[in-house]
């Protein structure tokens, strides 16, 4: 399996078995008991080998974790996140 995500600003993202990907959701609560009301709630984290997306077919696994999520972290040692918003496609090699 190997797939791309391909951005607005024409780069693409390589994704395979092994990569890694954190997916958060943003979240806000007027209850919260201090001043930070606005967070994001991790709602993944792992590659397609941890359970969470696999299944026949992997394309429409990936669609669904980034129409769920807000932001995407892809690689365990990256320390860039990418709004969702910016993705255009996913494509298969």
């Amino acid at each position: 399996m190997a797939l791309n995500i391909n951005l607005m600003n024409g780069r693409s993202i390589h994704i395979t078995e092994e990569t890694y990907i954190i997916a958060w959701k943003y979240q806000s609560s007027m209850m919260a008991s201090n001043a930070d009301h606005y967070y994001l709630d991790c709602i993944f984290k792992g590659g397609f080998e941890d359970g969470k997306i696999t299944e026949e077919d992997e394309e429409n696994k990936l669609e669904g974790l980034i129409s769920a999520a807000d932001w995407l972290t892809i690689g365990k040692d990256n320390k860039n996140s990418l709004k969702t918003t910016a993705i255009l496609s996913i494509t298969r090699d």
